[in-house]
């Protein structure tokens, strides 16, 4: 079961005004609490279920009748609310009442229709929904072979399989009004934008334990986190105090702390941002204060303002969680040469107390923590030299399996 928390609903609102919410399964209300908080005008759901119906909490923005999805979404009211403005409308897998342990999610109290309605809810919608974003949550119980976050469907579900060629056509039906989104997360999401309100400006946020990038063991030399595991593991705080939790690797690309999670035993997991995932300066697909801790070995160098990016990684760690992080040192690292020429994508360099440097984008650890005096607590500051060979002519350490070249400082959010 997805979760219409998976996006930037506020977003809808402020930038796409849509103001009104219509659901096809009410639950426990949680969509309808969400679409509410963020701002929409008003939520109208319906629920099939008898006992979790009686549950339901009516206000004045927020309307919940007693009936199934197709007599719900065929009603005056819907109708009406569709014809006022733009909308959203999430239909919902339903099982009705399977979620909350009232029946089995095979049970055949009601007929097939009203058990898994979504291809004639979206068949009731063509024509009347072209003004409205439409969510289809639980795509695998039709897809056979979408890979999504939570994994394959299990055995004990009621699957339609044998309906994936109807719901394809059905979603293809739309192809003048919306163009269609297939989005992996949670149990698989079909989205119909609207094509009136322009290219899909639907935000997914990257959530505590999402698995945005396959595991890659790299061979040979690996990247700085890889040489830097027998450090941290003779280290106790690392694997007691601040790799604890639920964990979000910024630019961990194919060196990911998600690859050595078994080394490190209460990590409960680690999310991967990377590219793909968006501006690791901003986070903007982030929520506030949703990991408990953040982890970047060598991606502050590579940021437009480093200061902006500490801002934002420390708003999405929880109060009292922590960032662990890892920056080039600039004697040992780009050794007196600006540009760098062992990464040309680097823009700045940094030492850790230095009152002048030689390079002029030089940033002094200790100076640019100072700034967030009043947010963190500094548990660490360390120049990583030991196994660093001097004497040598210039050539970049990082490339032997054991020099790290770096600038560690582990931070605790107040």
């Amino acid at each position: 079961m997805g979760s219409l928390t998976r996006f930037n609903l506020t977003e809808l609102v402020t930038h796409y005004h849509v103001k009104s919410f219509i659901e096809t399964g009410y639950g426990e209300g949680v969509s309808c609490k969400a679409a509410l908080d963020a701002g929409f005008a008003q939520a109208i759901s319906c629920e099939i279920y008898d006992a979790v119906f009686k549950r339901a909490q009516q206000t004045d923005q927020l309307r919940v009748v007693h009936s199934d999805s197709l007599a719900f979404l065929r009603s005056k009211t819907v109708k009406e609310k569709l014809a006022e403005g733009r909308s959203l409308i999430f239909l919902d897998a339903h099982y009705p009442g399977a979620d909350y342990g009232n029946e089995s999610y095979r049970s055949e109290t009601f007929e097939p229709e009203k058990r898994l309605p979504l291809l004639a809810e979206l068949d009731t919608l063509r024509g009347i929904a072209d003004n409205a974003l439409i969510v289809l949550d639980d795509i695998r119980i039709y897809r056979r072979d979408f890979k999504v976050g939570f994994g394959a469907l299990p055995d004990w579900t009621e699957d339609a399989f044998d309906k994936e060629a109807e719901l394809l056509a059905l979603l293809g039906a739309f192809e003048s009004s919306h163009s269609l989104h297939w989005f992996s997360e949670d149990s698989g999401y079909a989205v119909l934008w609207p094509r009136a309100w322009g290219d899909c400006g639907l935000t997914k946020w990257i959530q505590p334990g999402d698995r945005t990038r396959p595991n890659h063991i790299t061979i040979g030399v690996t990247g700085t986190t890889g040489f830097s595991l027998n450090r941290r593991l003779l280290d106790a705080r690392f694997s007691n105090r601040w790799l604890v939790g639920q964990g979000l690797d910024i630019g961990g690309g194919d060196d990911s702390l998600a690859i050595y999670t078994s080394l490190f035993p209460r990590i409960a997991s680690v999310t991967v941002y990377d590219w793909e995932q968006g501006d690791a300066q901003y986070l903007h697909n982030v929520r506030d204060d949703s990991f408990d801790f953040v982890y970047s070995a060598h991606c502050l160098e590579h940021v437009v303002d480093p200061r902006i990016a500490i801002r934002h990684w420390l708003r999405v760690v929880k109060p009292g969680g922590h960032l662990v992080i890892t920056v080039p040192d600039e004697d040992l690292y780009e050794q007196g040469v600006w540009p760098s020429t062992f990464n040309n994508d680097h823009k700045h360099t940094f030492t850790v107390f230095k009152q002048k440097s030689w390079s002029p984008v030089s940033i002094n650890i200790l100076e640019l923590l100072r700034g967030f005096d009043r947010e963190v607590s500094i548990a660490k500051i360390e120049r990583l030299d030991h196994s660093f060979l001097r004497g040598f002519e210039r050539f970049d350490q990082t490339r032997l399996p054991f020099a790290e070249c770096g600038i560690e400082f582990v931070l605790q959010k107040v």
